[in-house]
């Protein structure tokens, strides 16, 4: 036996060791995925972009200084934790010699925490995934297409809040999953649901629309046991019955509200300024009534965030670089909000594509009266994309790309479903489409990088990179 071999048979001599070297496929996408978020996190100078509220609003709460914020507070809470953590490491000064000043803090200290998020809602996609279809395949899908997102990428590098909302969202939507499927720890599984469910709408009020794909998923589940109430025969599910009988309506409408002023009680504490109902009729007026005179230069329509028209500039900044032979070039250090465009692109064709197969699926149902668990697994998706993206319909104030990202996670998951179900296919051509996708979505994630890791790049490389005008 040679050494390899004898390593190799040690290792797996335990079972630990064993599902650690069988999930290297995971671990090697995690790692990935971690490098890239904290990979020169303090390198780009802070107060970048919405940075100039959110660490200061973290700071605040340490430095007792009152201020006022157009959200929910347990993003500023995560923030604040993170700065508060940060100085008690053994290689940083207190965090009374910064004089609590935001232009003294080490950017680091309010970002290390929002890359620490975003590389486990990696592993929450994986997680949920798994919980969904149970392939391996699927979900190493999902977890690659989380992991290369640049929109998530990017806000999981700087000091913002959007990657706390989809990363407790997620989490939801895990546990409801979980709660849906499982009888085992079912009642622990629909708490933790509603728990996280609340968390998520504690961090922006657009977290509710995780909220409304558990409601529509309910509703779903009530008219499927109407058309065959042997849920259970058809689906290898827990019964319609037995889920709507341990996951009331009630407890959903109650439990995550309940905890979302329950996370309101610190702010309150240190504010005492105005009442919850004074506190939320201002935030509800801001939202509601600041509409800008003038539109601002990366606001982008709802309906075009599938196809990335409009990303958002974070942060740029030129040099002349002196070359050996005397000239000078100009180099840019850019970060855009700019997502994978060939992922971005896919998802939208398989949203479109399971859209399609699941009006089919529905007719199906109602004329046979029965469906099948894969009709309940493209429903959660297509609930979760359109529940997340359609109310910005009715949003008249400015908008962004990044208020994609929690719809843009299900359409990861109509991606990776439909490559999935694409290598049980034994067509050449299938198997030719299914390969190129994912070199083109790779591809694209190594070219773009410059662009949301705020890498050094030519002038004229970067006006070769902007594709559109619109993306400037």
């Amino acid at each position: 036996m040679g050494f390899v071999d004898a390593v190799k048979a040690y290792f797996y001599k335990t079972a630990s060791m064993q599902r650690i070297l069988s999930n290297y496929p995971l671990l090697i996408i995690l790692f990935l995925g971690a490098t890239l978020r904290f990979y020169n996190l303090g390198v780009i100078p802070g107060e970048t972009f919405d940075e100039i509220f959110y660490p200061l609003y973290g700071l605040n709460y340490l430095s007792g200084e009152k201020f006022f914020s157009v959200h929910p507070p347990l993003g500023s809470y995560l923030i604040s934790l993170s700065i508060y953590l940060y100085y008690l490491m053994p290689w940083t000064d207190t965090l009374a010699s910064t004089a609590f000043e935001i232009a003294n803090i080490d950017p680091v200290s309010y970002r290390w925490l929002n890359a620490t998020t975003g590389s486990a809602l990696i592993l929450v996609a994986y997680k949920l995934s798994m919980q969904l279809l149970n392939q391996t395949s699927f979900a190493l899908l999902v977890a690659l297409f989380f992991c290369l997102d640049g929109s998530l990428l990017v806000d999981s590098r700087f000091g913002l809040i959007n990657i706390y909302l989809s990363f407790f969202g997620f989490i939801a939507m895990l546990f409801m999953v979980k709660a849906f499927k499982n009888k085992d720890s079912q009642s622990k599984n629909i708490a933790l649901s509603l728990i996280f469910l609340g968390l998520t709408i504690s961090v922006k009020w657009n977290g509710l629309g995780f909220w409304g794909v558990g409601l529509a998923s309910l509703i779903l589940i009530f008219l499927l046991s109407k058309i065959n109430s042997s849920m259970k025969k058809n689906t290898a599910m827990v019964s319609a019955e037995e889920r709507l009988k341990n996951l009331p309506l009630m407890a959903l409408l109650i439990v995550p509200f309940f905890v979302y002023a329950l996370v309101w009680i610190p702010d309150f504490i240190f504010m005492d300024q105005f009442s919850y109902s004074e506190k939320h009729q201002q935030m509800a007026a801001f939202h509601s009534n600041n509409l800008e005179e003038s539109p601002h230069p990366y606001r982008s329509a709802w309906y075009t965030w599938p196809v990335m028209m409009k990303p958002v500039g974070y942060y740029f900044a030129a040099n002349d670089v002196l070359l050996p032979d005397g000239a000078k070039q100009a180099v840019f250090t850019n970060v855009h909000l700019f997502p994978n465009p060939a992922l971005y692109l896919f998802s939208l064709l398989a949203i479109v594509v399971m859209t399609l197969a699941w009006i089919r699926g529905g007719y199906e149902a109602i004329v046979t009266k029965s469906y099948t668990s894969e009709f309940l697994v493209t429903s959660f998706i297509l609930i979760g994309f359109y529940g997340n993206l359609l109310p910005w319909a009715l949003v008249s104030r400015s908008l962004f790309l990044y208020h994609y990202q929690p719809a843009s996670g299900f359409a990861f998951l109509a991606l990776g479903f439909l490559l999935y179900k694409a290598t049980l296919q034994r067509s050449k051509t299938i198997g030719f489409l299914y390969r190129g996708a994912l070199i083109l979505i790779i591809a694209a994630a190594i070219y773009w990088l410059p662009f949301q890791l705020g890498l050094d790049i030519e002038r004229d490389r970067f006006y070769q990179m902007m594709w559109s005008k619109a993306w400037i």
